[in-house]
């Protein structure tokens, strides 16, 4: 198909009717029209909005006139030239491909997305579909998590790498844990908390029981201890007093030496020796006489002596016998004494052995008063020293502790009981508060295990949402399922992924060999040697479907490293290639808006020969230009007919 006929009824201030011929060149100064005509034409030929920095902002109004298969016809109003390649070529390009190739013009020459472009006519002209191989494969990249490069998770989609291992590492944990629960069994630490805080409370109270029945016991000990402590002060206070004890004992002690026997035994003793020596001196006075002694001194000597000893032995008597009769008073002196102090007793003996009883009940009750004074005042907490005192105060204390005493806690105590009740009730509270304490810290754990859970997107890999709150065991193992399915989904994903990138990389290789036939018959290439006069022998593309040229030096170039002309001049030839190889035999046409804008004046001949060999094997080509050196060599080198536009 040509194009015959262009008439703009209104587009902004275009209105233009131009009849065109196979070689076509529309001249113009600046701001005649030519861009509008050129976006008129793209708008009515393809029905594309979509034309890049329009300069009217509405549909064009007009026709466009075409022929093909020997007729002539004209666009209808929702009728596209696309719409008749479809429907006489089984030919379907896309607006952009038909921009692309068929209309060249200045502003964009270099196709923008070159790679993604020419795999898309790559499909079209050799039947393989690379791009929708790579398209799959970054599909499955994705689907997989997947880095490009190196195929490794990669935290370009949901932190899969991350979350990956936050997952796993969180699952380790969770599994540990839950084989550490099972070894210390800590599911029935709550059981066990409330069995030893049972514990504690029995014991508790079994000290509870023992202390106020010690209490009673107390209580009741003090009373008899202060009822004790006044029997023992009143029981004192009835003994004689321990001066008059003091003064009996020196009156006995000074009584005379030698018992009473002995001063009896000596008195009968010197009253026999009087009597003896009153009767030896008779005799002695009688023997003499008897003898015929007269002499008076002899006859007297003998009497004399005996009657010197009879004085004596009866001096000794009167001697005895008032030791006796003093003993005697003394010892009633002593016996009446001790009835003053309060003693019955009938003599010293007596008397000695009262005094020495209630010297040992002075001490007796001196022990008891002095032990049950100190443990008044140590239990009850009284500051007076003197029993009496004591005594009073410990009555106010006991009356104050009274009603603090639970007479009816009848348990039997022991202090035995007592400590031993009280280890149990501290070892049931250390363990209690150890178990307490592993119990809390087993909920923090699953707390933790909580919190570190929320940082794992598990929609985003499984396609269910976490609804779970970790606050047992239960909860933790059906958490460690959850992490086992993210961990599982991803690398499941991840290895299929992996495997199907590697089929889809060698389907895209072999795929991308065949793309190679885009540039096989080297038209481009012929096209690009013409109009660079040989400088550049051939045109194709990279593996990763990317332009290339080749100097006659064999040194391959990437378009960026071409001049500004250059680069204009190789697009121009491939557009030139793509559209024969597009079109497949078919007629067709080249719309071009000053695409030998940068072309000096020997490659602008060049290319205009190019354009009239086009013309020749049957294209049309329609060439708009302001520039009156391309008007004039098109005319020249291609046959072109010329159309001058006025300014608008």
């Amino acid at each position: 198909m040509k194009l015959r006929e262009v008439h703009v009824d209104r587009y902004g201030p275009l209105r233009e009717t131009l009849r065109l011929d196979d070689a076509q060149v529309v001249y113009g100064p600046n701001e005649s029209g030519k861009t509008l005509l050129v976006e008129a034409l793209l708008r009515s030929l393809t029905g594309d909005r979509r034309v890049a920095d329009p300069r009217i902002d509405e549909r064009p109004e007009g026709y466009v006139a075409l022929d093909g298969d020997d007729e002539r016809f004209e666009l209808a109003d929702d009728e596209t030239l696309l719409d008749r390649y479809a429907e006489r070529y089984n030919f379907e390009p896309t607006p952009a491909e038909f921009r692309n190739v068929f209309v060249v013009r200045d502003g964009d020459l270099r196709v923008l997305d070159e790679r993604a472009f020419y795999r898309r006519v790559t499909d079209r002209v050799v039947g393989i579909w690379t791009g929708d191989i790579e398209t799959v494969r970054e599909r499955v990249l994705e689907r997989g998590r997947l880095s490009p490069e190196g195929r490794e998770l990669s935290d370009q989609y949901d932190d899969a790498a991350e979350q990956r291992e936050s997952a796993a590492d969180l699952l380790a944990d969770a599994e540990a844990y839950l084989d550490r629960a099972e070894a210390e069994d800590l599911d029935g630490v709550e059981v066990a908390c409330y069995e030893a805080a049972r514990e504690r409370r029995e014991a508790e109270a079994e000290v509870e029981a023992l202390e106020a029945a010690k209490a009673r016991e107390d209580y009741e000990q003090l009373v008899k201890t202060k009822g004790s402590l006044e029997r023992s002060l009143d029981e004192r206070a009835e003994l004689p007093d321990e001066r008059d004890l003091d003064e009996l004992e020196e009156r006995l002690d000074d009584l005379a030496t030698g018992s009473e026997d002995e001063l009896e035994a000596r008195k009968t003793w010197y009253r026999r020796a009087t009597l003896a020596a009153l009767a030896a001196g008779v005799v002695a006075g009688a023997v003499p006489l008897g003898l015929g002694i007269r002499e008076p001194q002899l006859v007297a000597a003998g009497p004399a002596a005996f009657g010197v000893v009879a004085l004596v032995a009866l001096a000794a008597y009167r001697s005895a016998s008032n030791a006796i009769a003093r003993l005697d008073r003394e010892r009633e002196a002593v016996v009446e004494r001790a009835a003053e102090a309060g003693i019955d007793a009938y003599d010293p003996p007596a008397v000695r052995g009262a005094v020495a009883d209630y010297r040992e009940d002075h001490e007796d009750h001196a022990e008891v008063i002095q032990g049950n004074t100190e443990v008044l005042r140590q239990w009850l907490d009284i500051d007076a020293d003197e029993p009496r005192e004591v005594v009073a105060e410990a009555e106010d204390a006991l009356d104050a502790r009274r009603a603090e005493v639970d007479f009816d806690a009848d348990r039997e105590f022991t202090e035995e009981k007592l400590e031993a009740a009280r280890e149990r009730a501290e070892t049931a509270r250390e363990r209690e508060e150890e178990l307490r304490e592993q119990f809390r810290e087993h909920r923090r754990q699953l707390e933790r295990f909580g919190e570190r859970a929320g940082g794992v997107r598990f929609e985003a890999f499984t396609g269910e949402p976490l609804d779970l709150t970790v606050t047992n065991l239960g909860a933790l193992e059906d958490l460690a399922d959850r992490l086992r399915a993210v961990v599982d989904a991803v690398e499941t994903d991840a290895g299929a992924a992996r495997a199907a990138a590697t089929v889809l990389d060698r389907m895209a290789d072999a795929e991308t060999e065949k793309m190679r036939t885009l540039f096989a018959d080297g038209e481009a290439a012929d096209v690009f040697r013409r109009v660079t006069a040989d400088r550049y022998v051939d045109v194709g593309l990279t593996d990763d479907s990317r332009l290339v040229v080749e100097l006659a030096s064999g040194e391959r170039l990437p378009p960026a490293e071409l001049s500004r002309g250059a680069r204009d001049q190789l697009y121009l030839a491939v557009r030139v290639a793509l559209g024969r190889r597009l079109m497949a035999g078919r007629d067709g046409f080249f719309l071009m808006d000053e695409a030998f804008l940068s072309a000096d004046p020997g490659r602008l001949r060049r290319q205009a020969e190019v354009v009239g060999d086009l013309v020749d094997d049957g294209w049309q080509v329609v060439y708009l230009t302001c520039k009156p050196d391309a008007r004039d060599a098109l005319a020249d080198r291609a046959g072109a007919d010329v159309t001058e536009l006025t300014p608008l």
